[in-house]
């Protein structure tokens, strides 16, 4: 027999909001920022259009990761509430029972 599910909602909006905060300040990072100071250290060489080619896709996968991030984080604190309103309702439909007097 299997244990029965226990889910500890504040735990689940906690670390929602954690990856949520975590996204927001990868979004911030600028990761892509050092390749285009380098590339405009070196304009006239191959090497320029090669960091700024990187920045491009290191730009854009950086936005990817911290909208995954902020996704990840909002969809756990929405399964809390889910979970939550789940619980009361079913806690509202067992009470609604009536259980017959024992004769």
């Amino acid at each position: 027999m299997t244990a029965p599910l226990e889910v500890d909602t504040s735990v689940l909006r906690r670390v929602g909001g954690d990856f949520t905060s975590a996204g927001d300040r990868m979004a911030g990072l600028q990761a892509d920022a050092p390749l285009g100071d380098a590339a405009a250290g070196v304009p006239q060489l191959q090497t320029a259009a090669a960091c700024y080619a990187a920045q491009t896709t290191i730009a854009t996968e950086m936005n990817n990761v911290a909208g995954s991030a902020r996704t990840y984080g909002s969809d756990l604190r929405s399964a809390a509430d889910r979970y939550d309103a789940t619980d009361e309702a079913s806690g509202e439909t067992i009470d609604g029972v009536e259980i017959p007097v024992p004769r």
